[in-house]
């Protein structure tokens, strides 16, 4: 598959800040290099620098649930890498629940606070 480079621009252009920082650090090894070179400029026209893109690493790259292949497993609730699992009802129609489950959740949707 090819990468589409205007696609990747007009993401940087309309995604926060917060996406973009998760882009060129904690998903990095699964996006093409231009890709987040488009990103990174992006970033420093923001006005970001590389130490708050640093920093933003330090702060998450050991919170983060990875998947098997390495990659961070997203929220249940938004595309922000994971940080939490907690324990729920899968549930048919939405509101039947059948078996306990586990979920994922970033830092602004998880409940518990360990």
């Amino acid at each position: 598959m090819r990468l589409d480079i205007e696609k990747v621009r007009i993401y940087a252009k309309k995604a926060d800040n917060k996406a973009l920082i998760d882009r060129v650090t904690l998903f990095q090894s699964g996006m093409e290099p231009e890709a987040l070179e488009i990103i990174k400029l992006e970033l420093t026209s923001r006005g970001i620098s590389a130490f708050e893109i640093t920093e933003h690493e330090e702060k998450y790259k050991e919170k983060v649930i990875r998947g098997p292949e390495g990659m961070p497993r997203l929220c249940n609730n938004c595309p922000s890498p994971a940080t939490a699992q907690e324990w729920g009802w899968l549930k048919v129609f939405g509101f039947v629940p059948i078996i306990p489950w586990k979920y994922l959740f970033c830092e602004d949707h998880k409940t518990s606070h360990k």
